[in-house]
């Protein structure tokens, strides 16, 4: 069997990602097949979660179980067709679980016959980028000076703590 999935973004409106993969394919072969085609980070931490029809979370399949529990199916041990048998299901993609950046993915719809390896049926306009660019400036000048001048004035405090403060009268149990 082979399925049909579509990939969108909430990032852009015109990526567009078709793909056909066996059914008895793995979901690490899903996953490194989107990482290569969207020239995604492949180190990165990544998570397939199956979802209702509402998108809500149901199952998750992710590359490492960090539980050591079993409780959460990890992606070289678990085919597709586990969870997914019929069109319409769907499922997240999360590429960047920090930011919480996902691709919307659906089965589109299932024949007969076997596919030699993943393919992109389609793929068009601007993919999301594995990271966000406001996260990390790599690159950025560490002389700069960070500039607070949100219009609050403090200099009227003192520098150093009230000669009566005493550090042992705060009490965590008051709260």
């Amino acid at each position: 069997m082979i399925y049909f999935f579509r990939a969108i973004s909430n990032e852009s409106d015109d990526f567009l990602f078709d793909i056909a993969i066996n059914a008895s394919a793995k979901f690490i072969d899903l996953h490194n097949f989107i990482q290569q085609k969207l020239n995604f980070d492949s180190a990165q931490l990544t998570s397939f979660f199956i979802t209702d029809e509402a998108w809500q979370k149901e199952q998750e399949i992710t590359l490492i179980d960090m539980t050591g529990d079993g409780s959460i199916g990890v992606m070289d041990q678990i085919t597709l067709d586990t969870y997914l048998d019929r069109p319409k299901q769907r499922m997240l993609y999360t590429f960047d679980p920090f930011a919480e950046r996902v691709l919307f993915m659906e089965l589109t719809h299932i024949t007969e016959g076997e596919v030699k390896e993943p393919a992109a049926v389609r793929l068009e306009g601007t993919a999301p980028t594995p990271f966000l660019d406001e996260n990390f400036d790599l690159d950025a000048d560490e002389s700069e000076s960070y500039d607070d001048d949100d219009g609050d004035d403090f200099s009227g405090l003192d520098d150093e703590f009230p000669e009566d403060y005493a550090d042992d009268s705060f009490d965590f149990d008051d709260y």
